[in-house]
């Protein structure tokens, strides 16, 4: 999950940066990734979370 959240964060400046000089298409592959990245992060967010409730359940 950490992979996930500091990719979410690299690409985030990274588009920041091609967004004033870059190219619409760089903008839009990039903003893909970032999709991704942020889908990946959040079902791993996710799991961890139910894993949570459940080891609180059983004890």
């Amino acid at each position: 999950m950490l992979a996930e959240h500091e990719a979410v964060h690299a690409l985030g400046q990274e588009i920041l940066q091609v967004r004033q000089s870059g190219t619409r298409e760089e903008l839009h592959r990039l903003l893909g990734r970032l999709h991704a990245h942020s889908h990946r992060f959040q079902e791993g967010l996710g799991r961890a979370v139910r894993a949570m409730r459940d080891n609180a359940a059983a004890s």
